[in-house]
């Protein structure tokens, strides 16, 4: 678990709604980080108190209360968002922090795809032609097959032939 995880399940983990395993994560890392520590203790230095169901129902159970607090957060939510961007600048100026190993996996892999793709392409265009020449080879045939040689001595393109019922041929 990271800071910006803690940060996001603060309210659970002081309201004791987190999951076990999650809540031990949450321990082990606000033990180990300062600054998530520092968080912690002052938001229990408050001494925040759950609403009771009816105090529940009494507030958010007015028409409308929804709709507001949607509205109120999302005009929160979108200051942050600029805020933020703001800070970081442009995306053209942000530094990437990856390490140089996992830079070097992922141009390899690059490169192994952009030439598997160009394998890909050159074998399609050579069965492609392959294709071609065995649909002309094709046709070629079926042109000699519907178009009988002539036979020698008769000027006929076409023999004629008696069928013989008991033998079965021509």
């Amino acid at each position: 678990m990271d800071c910006t995880m803690v940060t996001s399940r603060l309210a659970a983990f002081l309201d004791g709604e987190l999951a076990p395993s999650e809540c031990e994560r949450f321990v082990v890392h606000i033990e180990a980080c300062e600054d998530c520590t520092r968080v912690v203790s002052r938001l229990e230095a408050q001494q925040f108190n759950p609403l009771c169901e009816e105090q529940k129902e009494s507030i958010c159970g007015r028409d409308g209360f929804w709709g507001d607090m949607d509205s109120v957060l999302g005009t929160h939510m979108d200051q942050m968002v600029l805020t933020k961007t703001a800070c970081l600048g442009p995306w053209h100026s942000r530094r990437v922090r990856l390490p140089v190993p996992m830079i070097a996996a992922y141009a390899a892999a690059m490169v192994a795809a952009v030439v598997w793709g160009l394998q890909q392409r050159e074998r399609a265009a050579t069965a492609e032609l392959a294709s071609e020449h065995l649909g002309q080879q094709l046709e070629t045939e079926r042109r000699l097959a519907a178009q009988p040689a002539p036979i020698p001595g008769t000027g006929s393109t076409y023999k004629v032939v008696t069928y013989t019922p008991e033998r079965g041929t021509f």
